[in-house]
């Protein structure tokens, strides 16, 4: 059985290991997103979240199939939260400490997105119960964003327009 030193060793480990891959991943993101003719914005926001999270979306699904929704929930919405109010501003505040350019300021296409995905969770949390018409308007949700970040016009292709919102003020 494995001490405490061990553990935390191989926790360290598995950290660089991990930061390294992330790294190779964000250096390889640009160059494959442009040979699969497909926007960044897709892959950053809809296809990279499904890969980076997969162990944390089986931990919610095993829970659901095991009837603890309150776990699930706790799961995806929690996962949610940390991103929003730690990782979120953290990336903005690292981005700052290396002089790099990153805002919180989103243009209105991601704005409205985030809105319309707080407000079709919020539809679904209050109750506290759930059924299988409630998954598939979630689930069809997110296909409707998955869709529109695969068909908008991402900045990219706006880079004028988009490079003003990306100043730190």
């Amino acid at each position: 059985r494995p001490d405490n030193r061990q553990s935390t060793v191989a926790l360290a480990l598995l950290c660089a290991a991990t930061a390294a891959l992330s790294e190779v991943v964000v250096g390889s993101i640009q160059g494959a997103a442009a040979v699969a003719k497909v926007p960044l914005a897709f892959v950053s926001t809809i296809l990279l979240p499904i890969v980076g999270n997969a162990a944390e979306h089986a931990s919610a699904v095993m829970f659901a199939v095991r009837n603890k929704p309150d776990l699930a929930i706790g799961v995806a919405v929690g996962s949610a939260t940390q991103i929003t109010l730690l990782g979120f501003p953290a990336s903005v505040l690292a981005a700052w400490a290396y002089g790099e350019p990153l805002s919180l300021d989103m243009l209105p296409f991601e704005t409205a997105c985030l809105v319309l995905t707080i407000l079709g969770v919020a539809t679904v949390l209050p109750s506290g119960r759930s059924n299988w018409l409630k998954g598939l308007t979630l689930i069809s949700l997110y296909v409707v964003i998955a869709l529109a970040f695969l068909f908008h016009a991402s900045s990219e292709t706006r880079a004028p327009a988009a490079a003003k919102h990306k100043r730190l003020g």
